[in-house]
């Protein structure tokens, strides 16, 4: 592939002529700059944009972050993959998608300096992608919230409301006895909406209680393990909250039990995954608006490379109550 350097020598003027021809920089005599144009045209040069990218220190380009591993993978991730690939392309920029399984590789590829701004999924409370970036001063907008949000722009879903919708769902159709099975208690998100189901338990008068709280580390075998502690600890319990893919190893294990689904137990899912609707039964959910998140995102990082000393935002997105056929009167409520 040609250089500059070759246009420079074939049309026999130096390189920075060429450069400044090439950027419609200064003035030339019109026969030095149709010499420049014929080499151009007879070596078939084209611009190294990357280079120019690299060397004027902006590369235009967005990178999202997602600490994934074979285990932690969920079909909703494709969702937010492309609605965020769209609503940064839309914006402008470039669009890089970077899956790592640790903080190790995120560091490697962070400090080259390809990407000059992120969005973070997957966020955990103490998130060390957030120490990293703000250390480098490369610009970034996290979707989800840490324990220490100072300084830093924040898209969220309202995962406080998510909770009240779950629950008043529930307890409509009369339940009493409604446990939660949390996700990994790292995880902002999970952490979150953990906080606001106890608090809405208090807030309608109803029993707050380990007995009815056990935590999957998202896996199969360890959301069955929870499943289990809850039910060993006695007193029945008629429905369930957690995230979509437990639910689908809660509604398969309790139907292995011999339980029905909703008759005996009710299980109301947190992230309308695309799996939701194909489960047996259908599982009622939330919609987190995951284009809406998008977007959001997309317009917050927009506005701190336009505007870098802006106060940082905090942006939450509301969340809808989907139902379908896992949830129905309590036992006995029928």
């Amino acid at each position: 592939m040609p250089t500059i350097y070759d246009i420079a020598r074939e049309a026999g003027v130096s390189i920075t002529t060429v450069s400044n021809i090439l950027n419609n920089k200064g003035r030339f005599k019109p026969e030095t700059v149709a010499r420049v144009l014929e080499a151009v045209e007879r070596l078939k040069y084209r611009p190294n944009f990357a280079a120019r990218s690299l060397a004027a220190r902006r590369t235009n380009t967005v990178a999202l972050s997602a600490l994934l591993t074979p285990e932690s993978f969920d079909p909703l991730n494709l969702q937010y993959f492309g609605a965020i690939a769209q609503a940064i392309s839309r914006s402008g920029f470039n669009f890089l998608l970077h899956i790592s399984h640790d903080l190790e590789s995120f560091e490697r590829f962070a400090s080259t300096g390809i990407c000059d701004s992120w969005v973070l999924m997957m966020v955990r409370r103490q998130d060390e992608r957030i120490a990293l970036l703000k250390e480098l001063g490369v610009p970034f907008v996290s979707i989800g919230r840490p324990d220490e949000m100072e300084g830093i722009d924040v898209v969220d879903t309202d995962f406080e409301q998510t909770a009240r919708l779950a629950l008043e769902h529930l307890l409509a159709l009369g339940h009493r006895r409604i446990a939660y099975l949390a996700e990994p208690l790292e995880f902002g998100y999970s952490a979150i909406r953990l906080r606001a189901y106890l608090a809405f338990l208090r807030e309608y008068g109803m029993e707050e209680s380990a007995e009815l709280v056990a935590e999957t580390d998202g896996t199969e075998a360890g959301t069955v393990r929870a499943l289990e502690a809850l039910w060993a600890k006695g007193r029945p319990i008629t429905a369930i909250i957690t995230h979509d893919i437990p639910a689908l190893t809660v509604l398969q294990t309790l139907k292995s039990w011999g339980l029905r689904i909703p008759e005996d137990v009710s299980v109301v899912g947190c992230s309308d995954s695309p799996l939701a609707a194909l489960a047996d039964p259908p599982l009622t959910t939330i919609n987190l608006y995951v284009p809406q998140i998008a977007e959001a995102a997309a317009e917050a990082l927009a506005r701190r490379l336009q505007e870098p000393d802006a106060p940082p935002a905090c942006i939450l997105i509301p969340a809808q109550l989907v139902v379908r056929s896992s949830t129905g009167p309590a036992p006995g409520r029928g």
